[in-house]
């Protein structure tokens, strides 16, 4: 390992992990995050808010200079100054590297200012936990500011320093329309730039969307305290000279394996390891269990869903799935559902080539689905949540809903792809006309009206509010229809939930015991000849079964090497789209509804953000439209190809 210095960046990753710092200064290792250009389109929006930040500091001087060292220089040359305001100035103390978002010196008083695109509503949201001292989501950003705080009193002993945290308000809203377009992202090889519009003037704002929060006390109740890393607790300093001294020698980290090995970004399948793709996650296991790793994470102990003991399997030398015996598993029977540990057992089944292609719970499924009145609506949402408002009125992170496709599947087995909406003209609020579209669409029969896991019901709800105190005339009717739609505890409204009742009755081989619509569709269709027979024709696109976005010659089974090809792979990419896809591998299985949003909406939601540009190019515009349109046309044709082939089946 090259010797280098401990900066903000490797310190955020030492926490998550030491080892980590091993792979993340060597290119020869396989890194998710630095390909993984969802997270750069993110970023951009952090970057967004960076520019804004600056704005807000007309008298700030930035430093322009490329390396560190310049950067250094350049810094200190102009702190001679008793006052002054410094946007991005370097400090560096022995093995210490730091820069600075924004600093202002105002004599030895010193505001540290750390910009960040998240959220923090003052009136409702706190960085203090009721049973720790700090909550849990903050200890990362704190942490960042606490590590520059110690650096720039090392550099200058006699300063006195106050740290800020800059958050979005989300109790803010825009005052004018298109704050967010504003701002446009260029990349130029790693080096990436913000172009502001030349009329924007943040001073127009009448409630500034960023505001910076003095977070003094729990950065001193930081620094006080413990830090607990996979290496152990350590004191704050202790913490930081130990990273720095390892740094700075070159010495490498040992591997410290345990529960965050699920998510290292630094693996990648052992069929692209090469000379310069290596998986770091591959050798701390090989480093630690003295032995060959050589399958996939999915088929380790890390790919058990929702499974929350790795390290007692792995202190028991179970590493493959196919390692753990029953016995390993304490299982817990749930009448009528497939319980987690359940799953856990049939996923190791499938590991050691044994088991049921698909193993349901007929008798739920039957029930279930019985209840459900035709004709059946399937419906899927596109969402955004941009972190500068785009609308007049609107908060920061506030949701926008612009987009919904509806298929229709009578008693018969006729289907349609009946109705769609995309509203993304920029500078227009889209969310209420989406909902009075789906209402329309929706009007004329009480059929059941299905998604994919809880994200519909969520928008709908959170939307209800918004419309209720609008001044849109038909508000009353459209809270009505919301309400219907969504129900309460004693009157289940019209929306059907076949995520999450496939989750809890259904085990399908080769979904790694997920139920993202993403995963289940290319299993089902591998498996079911029903589903196969039917779409191997000629018939989407047709009279038969009308589409609004594919041709009569369409057909969606399609085979490469005797395997059924993803039908998602059979479009044009959206922007983004296979990153998320390799995202969503290694993402939080808390909450299989965020995930399913964030797999089928990222990069829908990074298309709406472009499509709010004003001067986007006309034939840019149509393309990104009509990928948007096929994509949320295929998500609905999805769902509807996983409730044929399970009711199929359960009927057989």
């Amino acid at each position: 390992m090259k010797a280098t210095t401990l900066s903000k960046s490797r310190f955020k990753i030492a926490l998550e992990c030491p080892r980590k710092l091993v792979y993340s200064i060597d290119p020869r290792y396989a890194n998710s995050k630095d390909s993984d250009d969802l997270l750069k389109a993110l970023a951009e929006w952090g970057h967004q808010v960076g520019a804004l930040a600056k704005l807000m500091y007309p008298g700030g001087i930035e430093i322009t200079a490329v390396s560190p060292e310049e950067q250094i220089r350049e810094t200190q040359r102009l702190l001679q100054q008793d006052e002054i305001t410094l946007l991005e100035p370097t400090f560096r103390s022995g093995n210490l590297l730091v820069r600075v978002d924004v600093l202002v010196k105002r004599g030895r008083d010193i505001k540290l200012i750390e910009v960040k695109s998240k959220g923090f509503n003052p009136d409702k949201d706190s960085f203090r936990a009721k049973k720790s001292p700090i909550e849990k989501v903050w200890r990362p950003y704190l942490y960042d500011v606490a590590f520059q705080a110690l650096v720039l009193e090392a550099c200058h002993p006699k300063w006195r320093v106050t740290p800020f945290l800059m958050l979005l308000d989300t109790s803010a809203t825009a005052s004018f329309p298109g704050v967010g377009a504003q701002f446009e992202v260029k990349r130029h090889g790693r080096l990436v730039e913000v172009a502001t519009q030349p009329r924007f003037d943040p001073s127009l704002l009448k409630a500034p969307l960023l505001k910076a929060h003095d977070v003094s006390e729990e950065v001193r109740m930081l620094r006080d305290g413990l830090v607990e890393t996979p290496a152990g607790e350590q004191g704050f300093k202790d913490l930081v000279d130990w990273l720095a001294g390892h740094l700075a020698k070159g010495e490498p980290f040992q591997p410290f394996t345990g529960s965050q090995c699920k998510k290292c970004e630094f693996y990648c399948d052992p069929a692209e390891h090469a000379e310069n793709r290596r998986s770091g996650w591959a050798e701390c296991m090989a480093l630690t269990y003295h032995r060959d790793i050589t399958f996939a994470r999915s088929e380790s102990v890390f790919g058990l869903y929702k499974h929350t003991k790795s390290a007692t399997l792995l202190r028991a030398d179970r590493i493959a799935l196919a390692e753990v015996s029953p016995g390993d598993i304490e299982v817990k029977d749930e009448p009528g559902s497939i319980s987690l540990s359940q799953r856990h057992l049939l996923q190791i089944e499938e590991a050691k080539g044994e088991g049921e292609t698909i193993h349901l719970e007929v008798a739920s499924l039957r029930d279930a689905m019985g209840a459900w009145q035709y004709p059946l609506h399937f419906i899927d949402f596109e969402t955004a949540r941009p972190a500068l408002p785009f609308h007049l009125g609107r908060k920061p992170n506030e949701l926008i809903l612009f987009q919904f496709s509806h298929h229709i599947l009578d008693e018969n087995g006729r289907l349609s792809h009946v109705t769609e909406c995309l509203k993304a003209t920029p500078g227009e609020d889209p969310s209420v006309s989406v909902v009075r579209a789906l209402r329309d669409a929706l009007a004329g029969n009480q059929g059941t009206v299905i998604h994919w896991w809880d994200h519909e019901k969520t928008v709908l709800k959170a939307l209800r509010e918004r419309i209720s105190t609008s001044t849109e005339e038909d508000r009353e009717d459209l809270v009505a229809f919301v309400d219907a739609m969504t129900g309460d505890p004693e009157h289940p409204g019209r929306l059907a939930d076949l995520g999450k009742l496939i989750s809890k009755t259904a085990f399908i081989k080769g979904t790694h015991g997920r139920s993202s619509i993403k995963k289940v569709l290319p299993a089902v269709l591998e498996q079911s000849d029903y589903l196969q027979q039917r779409y191997g024709q000629v018939i989407y696109g047709t009279a038969e079964m009308p589409s609004l976005n594919f041709p009569e010659d369409w057909v969606w089974l399609k085979k490469m090497d005797g395997h059924v090809l993803d039908p998602y792979k059979l479009l044009d990419p959206l922007p983004f789209e296979s990153e998320i896809q390799e995202a969503i591998e290694n993402g939080d299985e808390e909450d299989e509804g965020s995930q399913e949003f964030i797999a089928n909406g990222g990069a829908a939601m990074i298309a709406y953000g472009k499509l709010q540009r004003p001067d986007l190019a006309k034939g840019e515009r149509q393309n990104i439209e009509a990928q948007l349109k096929r994509y949320c046309e295929l998500d609905t044709l999805a769902m509807v190809m996983v409730y044929e082939a399970i009711r199929k089946q359960i009927n057989s």
